[in-house]
């Protein structure tokens, strides 16, 4: 293994301050999407249960809205709440 990290060409360090934070930022809003489809893809079945089908899971229909929903990032709330 010492082998293949010996070979690897070395890093500019400008190269990496660039790098890494936006292959961070790419990693959380590639996340943010994927939740957003698995929860767009939740409320569509939703929805097309009938109301015996939701009372059978113990869903009440009154849960399951269309309107739009707020979703704030854990690190935005952090940041907010620091401002207090």
């Amino acid at each position: 293994m010492s082998e293949t990290l010996s070979n690897a060409p070395p890093v500019n360090g400008l190269a990496s301050e660039l790098v890494e934070p936006m292959a961070n930022k790419a990693a959380f809003y590639v996340s943010l999407a994927h939740r957003h489809v698995r929860r767009a893809r939740t409320k569509k079945i939703l929805r097309a249960l009938s109301d015996e089908q939701l009372r059978d899971a113990g869903i009440d229909r009154s849960l399951i809205h269309s309107g739009p929903e707020f979703e704030v990032d854990a690190r935005l709330m952090s940041a907010l709440m620091s401002l207090r």
